[in-house]
């Protein structure tokens, strides 16, 4: 679907008070799960039309995965790590006036540690979150197996998912222990340069 990707200058300018969202028609949509079924039914398309009713049905557990854990180890990677404080300050809330931005930025990082820890993950420490994304990246690796794609020779959503999840580990300037596990499963690097190649040149 032909669309515009635009860098928000804050997250919590969505719909669901947090990114992603679009904007469509004169609507506002939030939540990841929510735009993809709206885009599937007003634009009539699914990229899982060939799939069995089983393999649809792991689509979804591996989306869970992803987008119910291995993103909230991101998250913790990228508000609890000290050293990524500064580059998330800036870019996170790049948009919004020095000052300001100094005295909205402790809020939204203490905000985002409470989600973390009603989440469950933030009750952990670092070495286990990091053990925990170590454990999904695995499950992703052992699925994706030497196929070109998740579930064979065509994408699926599933890719889709995984790729906006993985790039937004591997592709970023972002320390994360999660980056030398993914470089770890030549698979999963090189099915990142294979989404980027063909969706986004």
């Amino acid at each position: 679907i032909e669309h515009d990707a635009v860098t928000a200058t804050t997250p919590f300018g969505g719909p669901k008070g947090k990114a992603p969202w679009i904007e469509h028609e004169g609507r506002k949509i939030g939540d990841s799960t929510l735009i993809i079924l709206y885009l599937k039914e007003r634009f009539g398309v699914d990229p899982n039309r060939a799939l069995s009713a089983q393999q649809q049905g792991l689509a979804l557990a591996i989306q869970r995965m992803i987008e119910e854990n291995l993103y909230w180890a991101m998250v913790h990677d990228r508000w609890n790590t000290p050293e990524n404080w500064p580059l998330l300050k800036s870019s996170v809330l790049g948009g919004v006036p020095r000052l300001p931005r100094e005295i909205l930025a402790p809020i939204a990082r203490r905000t985002v540690k409470k989600q973390l820890v009603g989440h469950g993950m933030g009750v952990h420490s670092a070495e286990e979150i990091a053990a925990i994304g170590a454990r999904d990246i695995g499950a992703l690796s052992a699925i994706l197996g030497d196929k070109p794609w998740f579930f064979g020779d065509d994408p699926t959503e599933t890719d889709a998912v995984a790729y906006g999840q993985l790039a937004n580990i591997y592709s970023v300037g972002f320390a994360s222990p999660m980056k030398a596990v993914i470089e770890g499963h030549a698979n999963l690097a090189s099915f990142i340069e294979r989404f980027a190649a063909r969706y986004y040149p």
